[in-house]
């Protein structure tokens, strides 16, 4: 089941081109959004 998601997710990314630059992008801005979540957790469990 966990590899056919894997083929799936796989097949999605790969069905246009993106251009290196717009790969970057989008990476940064997930990592920006994983540590400002991070961050909110950590403040939600320090405030209780």
């Amino acid at each position: 089941m966990i590899e056919k998601e894997a083929i799936i997710r796989e097949w999605k990314r790969r069905e246009y081109y993106e251009k290196p630059s717009t790969i970057r992008v989008k990476k940064e801005k997930a990592f920006k959004r994983k540590q400002a979540k991070k961050i909110r957790k950590l403040k939600q469990k320090i405030s209780k």
